[in-house]
């Protein structure tokens, strides 16, 4: 079983939107944050499953509308 590292998880955020870490909560959205396009979408998904060795389906990266929610379907992947 593989814990979440919370740190990894918001590095990835602050990489591939371009925003401090501080920015980073649960509340961050892809509706709200103009950064957060579908081709960032793509990009956070595919460093995601090569940073966290997970292959995630099709409707959890649709289901990932913000961080908390990324949070907790990482999760379920890494246990």
């Amino acid at each position: 079983m593989t814990s979440l590292d919370e740190n990894k998880l918001k590095n990835i955020f602050c990489e591939v939107l371009g925003l401090p870490v501080q920015e980073i909560t649960d509340a961050l959205a892809y509706n709200t944050c103009a950064q957060w396009d579908s081709l960032k979408h793509l990009q956070m998904v595919a460093m995601l499953e090569e940073t966290f060795d997970v292959e995630f389906e099709m409707d959890d990266i649709i289901a990932m509308e913000n961080y908390g929610k990324v949070k907790e379907i990482l999760r379920k992947y890494l246990v």
